[in-house]
């Protein structure tokens, strides 16, 4: 018969090791487990950036694969099945599903954007050089849209364009003047286009209206296109694919960022404050209206909110344990719960937006720098 104390002491190894047991796996962090593709750019030179795709699975080593080099701007369909892609020699629709590559728009082109029901697209095309006198040029802009077959139809021809009206230099690049998205235009309807209209006149057609420089403009894009102007000109930050809300600003001002239901109607417009003070606005969550913010909670910490699309109020927050630098790219994919982040000098983080816990997309290649450079997420695919 065993000893009393002896009993006593095997019980008290046991339970002293499923104890440290249990702590150890409780303290164990590793991070989001998500499973799915991720479409990114990096790189940022004259010559544009690299189109890389990363393959995340619990639990296996990340693949990483260089797509295509020269990349100035990318952005997925609303289904998230195709990518539209400009190089210095035109436009490129890409099958993420097969890999087929189709050219469709030949030319230096920028400000991509897909029509909702990702039939159409928009884009922006330069054109030569006007001199207006000695040393002052004239740099114009036309806007079109086109099916994904190529067939382009020009919607209006500025005689300044936007990246000059910002003091810009003719030699900036492609991906300088992308990179001011606010003043791109923005679907929102399938057949409705806002726009940022300087002194110009639409393709073979007589103005009826009296020429307003510097206003906001809605084409509806029917035969003939008819234009619809702002009494205010507005600086549109994102629209909702998923729907018609937009977060805005005043365009002669760095605050406040304003919500509105829809952009219908431009000559009524009248958005509201955000109710989160001095979050930054992140985006809408893909197929969802739901926009999303983050905040500095401290110094090392980071707060991440959203607000409800039924009533626009502020949702409860979750707290990420770590800041992020202004020029941060960040995705939100709602149905995964995840949040994906391109930071400076090169961490790219997939992260649980309702725990925070934060997990490194990592970069296998042998002999390769861990760091990926400007990393700039666009679609995450899940499977």
């Amino acid at each position: 018969m065993m000893h009393p104390l002896r009993r006593y002491s095997i019980g008290f190894v046991i339970l002293s090791c499923a104890l440290v047991a249990a702590c150890t796996h409780r303290t164990e962090s590793v991070g989001p487990k998500f499973s799915g593709r991720l479409i990114l750019l990096a790189g940022d030179n004259a010559n544009g950036s690299d189109l890389l795709e990363f393959k995340a699975v619990p639990g296996a080593p990340d693949s990483h694969a260089l797509l295509t080099q020269g990349v100035f701007e990318a952005v997925a369909s609303p289904d998230q099945t195709r990518l539209l892609y400009s190089t210095k020699d035109g436009i490129l629709l890409r099958d993420l599903r097969t890999g087929e590559v189709k050219p469709i728009i030949k030319g230096e082109n920028y400000c991509l954007a897909w029509s909702p029901d990702g039939n159409r697209f928009s884009y922006k095309q330069k054109s030569p050089a006007k001199e207006k006198a000695p040393g002052e040029a004239r740099i114009p802009a036309k806007l079109y849209i086109s099916d994904l077959d190529g067939k382009a139809k020009m919607i209006w021809e500025d005689t300044l364009a936007d990246y000059a009206s910002v003091h810009l230099p003719d030699q900036s690049s492609v991906a300088e003047r992308a990179a001011r998205s606010s003043d791109c235009p923005h679907w929102i309807s399938s057949d409705r286009l806002v726009f940022d209209r300087f002194l110009g006149t639409p393709p073979k057609q007589e103005q009826s209206e009296a020429l307003k420089p510097n206003t906001t403009t809605m084409a509806i894009l029917s035969d003939p296109v008819k234009f619809l102007d702002t009494e205010r000109k507005w600086s549109i930050e994102s629209i909702c694919q998923a729907g018609s809300a937009a977060f805005l600003r005043p365009h002669d001002q760095a605050q406040p960022i304003l919500i509105a239901r829809n952009l219908d109607n431009l000559k009524t417009l009248d958005p509201a404050p955000v109710a989160c003070s001095g979050c930054r606005f992140v985006g809408f969550a893909a197929q969802s209206c739901v926009p999303f913010f983050i905040a500095d909670a401290t110094s090392t910490t980071s707060e991440l909110v959203s607000l409800n699309p039924a009533n626009w109020q502020r949702q409860r927050g979750t707290i990420i344990n770590r800041t992020f630098s202004v020029t941060a790219t960040m995705l939100i994919k709602s149905s995964a719960r995840l949040m994906i982040v391109g930071d400076v000098p090169g961490a790219l983080l997939l992260i649980d937006t309702e725990s925070g816990e934060i997990a490194a997309l990592s970069n296998p290649m042998p002999g390769s720098s861990p760091e990926i450079p400007s990393p700039r997420p666009i679609v995450w695919i899940e499977k």
